[in-house]
């Protein structure tokens, strides 16, 4: 016999004279033989199953019906009936408990480590675990390994989302069981055995391109075509500043330290034992086709310059996502996106003006560390994640060098 199954049996006999406990065809058996009596018994709800996984949650059904039982005299069926509705493992309501750990664990990782965001929370963590709980309150998975399997099957065609939805229901159990306040049975860890083969291997990653200056520039002007000046001034920030998009809600215009005003972004990048600093951003001017210096201005313009609007008339909050949504309809966004795809195997996304600000910066000859702490990272993650260069501007700096 399972050591499990001894522990539910010594749970239900233990110091109750006449209780006991069996499974039946999978689900939980409970029986009472009172002196003098006929045996009772009654068969806890189809929700719980004779197995390891549900020992904790059994438990918590034997002491509710024995208190009750002994302390009102009453038959086992009208016991398990008043115990029903105070039960968090009945129907729709099996993942009740659940929500509790969920709740927890949230305050957990919001208010320790890196104390993620409540945005991060939602999109990194929360649909993945609610994914799972929905799972649980439908179906009957046996352990942690059985409750992955079934949920990471919503992103079987995209491995970042499953990959992620591994490490969340990874932490979301190892969080389960081993927090005292709530002690889930060992059975719901999930290891790295059972993980590696559901998160499957890494695709090749596409590099992320970096926009020549003659693109942004033309880019620019068919952004406003198709749409507005708001929306050549969200490219004309990113492109100038070398921003990730979600860091356009963080900037302001701010005073430097030479008196002048600059504009400062309020970032801090989590990342290893600590986070990057705000910083104040550098804006790099652009270079047109016959050589001339193209000043975008930004700072100079911020207060005033058009944005995108909400439609109560206030500025709209954009991000990457929502970037991509608009510059799919600029024509010119897509060619540039079919040109590098087909001709360099590049992707053209918004994190390109990024890689373009980069690599203008080292182009002009700035030392790595002064780049780096501009563009809101370390020297190693800027060398390690983002393009350094182009295949024209490393031409133009070896011909230069060699005066050719």
């Amino acid at each position: 016999m399972p050591l499990w199954e001894q522990r539910i049996k010594n749970a239900a006999s233990n110091g109750r004279q006449g209780w006991s406990a069996r499974g039946n065809r999978g689900r939980v058996l409970i029986e009472l033989r009172r002196p003098g009596e006929l045996k009772q018994s009654v068969m806890l709800p189809k929700e719980l199953s004779w197995c390891e996984g549900d020992e904790r949650e059994i438990t918590k059904w034997l002491d509710a019906l024995y208190v009750k039982s002994e302390g009102e005299k009453l038959s086992l069926k009208a016991v398990l009936e008043r115990v029903k509705p105070t039960s968090n493992r009945v129907g729709h309501e099996h993942a009740v408990s659940w929500q509790e750990i969920k709740e927890a664990y949230r305050i957990r990782l919001m208010q320790s480590g890196n104390k993620i965001r409540l945005k991060t929370w939602a999109d990194n963590y929360e649909r993945f675990i609610d994914a799972a709980l929905e799972i649980l309150s439908k179906q009957r998975p046996s352990d942690g390994a059985a409750l992955l399997r079934k949920t990471a099957q919503q992103w079987a065609d995209h491995y970042s989302s499953r990959a992620m939805c591994v490490s969340t229901l990874k932490g979301f159990m190892e969080f389960a069981v081993r927090d005292n306040r709530f002690r889930a049975p060992q059975s719901w860890l999930i290891d790295e055995y059972d993980a590696k083969p559901i998160r499957g291997e890494k695709p090749q990653k596409q590099e992320t391109a970096a926009l020549a200056d003659e693109e942004i520039l033309k880019l620019l002007v068919a952004t406003e075509k198709r749409w507005d000046e708001g929306w050549r001034n969200v490219i004309s920030t990113l492109v100038s500043f070398g921003l990730r998009p979600f860091e356009l809600q963080m900037i302001e215009v701010r005073t430097n330290g030479d008196g002048r005003p600059q504009m400062y972004s309020t970032y801090r990048k989590s990342g290893g034992a600590s986070k990057t600093r705000p910083r104040w951003l550098e804006e790099i001017p652009l270079t047109a086709s016959d050589g001339s210096r193209v000043d975008l201005n930004i700072t100079e313009k911020w207060k005033t310059m058009a944005w995108p609007q909400t439609r109560d008339g206030g500025r709209r909050i954009v991000t990457a996502h929502y970037i991509e949504q608009y510059l799919k309809k600029v024509p010119y966004w897509n060619e540039l996106r079919r040109d590098y795809a087909e001709e360099m195997d590049l992707k053209v996304v918004p994190y390109s003006f990024r890689n373009s600000w980069n690599t203008r910066a080292k182009a002009l000859g700035i030392p790595d560390g002064v780049v780096s702490r501009a563009f809101g990272n370390t020297e190693a993650t800027n060398l390690r994640s983002y393009r350094q260069s182009t295949d024209q501007l490393t031409r133009n700096a070896f011909r230069d060098a060699l005066g050719r």
